[in-house]
């Protein structure tokens, strides 16, 4: 049995996250444990997604992870577990892009000239 992980509430609306994955390739739906193949015929997408407001955590696919950060041999639950790891991380990692941009008066719509 896999190690549970609690999810994180929504940061926009406190609602409760919802986690899907998908073959990649027809857009179907899975739910089991089935590894990937080596030529990558069945890639995995996932992401947790608020079931009040519809926000959408990043999309993580098992192609990526293997190519830009060398994690092999994913089964579908390996990429909803990562998917569920960076909803939980997301918080405020690129406040200082925010705040930066509140110094230079870009949060505000619309613009000032």
């Amino acid at each position: 049995m896999t190690e549970q992980i609690r999810m994180e509430p929504c940061p926009f609306c406190q609602g409760p996250p919802c986690i899907i994955a998908y073959k990649d390739g027809t857009k179907e739906q899975v739910f089991i444990d089935q590894p990937q193949d080596e030529d990558f015929s069945e890639d995995y997408d996932a992401h947790v997604w608020c079931h009040e407001c519809g926000a959408q955590g990043p999309s993580t696919d098992s192609c990526s992870l293997c190519i830009f950060e060398g994690l092999i041999d994913l089964t579908a639950v390996d990429v909803m577990r990562i998917a569920v790891q960076r909803w939980n991380e997301r918080g405020d990692r690129a406040r200082g892009c925010y705040d930066g941009g509140e110094a230079e008066g870009l949060n505000m719509f619309p613009r000032a000239e």
